[in-house]
């Protein structure tokens, strides 16, 4: 028994290993320990932060969320539900209050347990987890059909009890803040 959510794609042989590769649904992925990635989470280098950012979150987009099959349009909250049980039953921490505000394309996504932000507590400057920031942004924009950004506004590895993400349409966030401007690229 793995856990619940992945225990439902082994019974359904969803969730294999052949060849040595881990698959679910069709999707390779692999295994591997938070420890590898504190040293590129707690870089505190702006410039890196916003492109690892960026790729993923074009990435999660364009491919994965094809891969999953998922189609907003037509399966709605059920949709969002299926990619909220998967990341935290995966490891990223307990994705909770879910706020989404539909009518203006808008959602915040709280975190509890983030693994990342537990391996960089205290070893960092600036808020940490840009890669959940890129996924994020990446599902909203598949789901609302349009050019959305994420930026974390609470981070466990900062002292916050949680970590805490906003979505929306990326010309409605205030560059005036430092926070946000370390978190998107200003587009002119």
């Amino acid at each position: 028994m793995l856990n619940s959510f992945f225990d439902k794609f082994i019974f359904t042989n969803s969730l294999r290993y052949t060849h040595n590769n881990f698959y679910l649904l069709n999707i390779p992925f692999v295994i591997f320990p938070i420890d590898s990635l504190t040293e590129l989470i707690a870089m505190n280098n702006v410039d890196f932060n916003i492109r690892l950012y960026a790729s993923i979150k074009k990435s999660t987009s364009n491919e994965l969320l094809k891969q999953f099959n998922v189609d907003f349009g037509l399966e709605g909250d059920k949709s969002l539900l299926l990619v909220q049980q998967f990341f935290t039953a995966s490891g990223w921490g307990n994705l909770q209050n879910i706020n989404l505000d539909n009518s203006k394309k808008q959602a915040i996504v709280s975190v509890a347990n983030s693994p990342f932000a537990a391996q960089v507590n205290g070893k960092v400057s600036m808020e940490a987890d840009h890669m959940l920031r890129g996924i994020l942004a990446g599902l909203f924009s598949h789901a609302f059909n349009q050019e959305m950004d994420c930026v974390e506004v609470k981070c466990a590895a900062m002292g916050s009890e949680q970590c805490e993400f906003i979505i929306k349409p990326s010309h409605e966030f205030d560059l005036s803040k430092k926070q946000t401007r370390e978190q998107i690229e200003i587009k002119v």
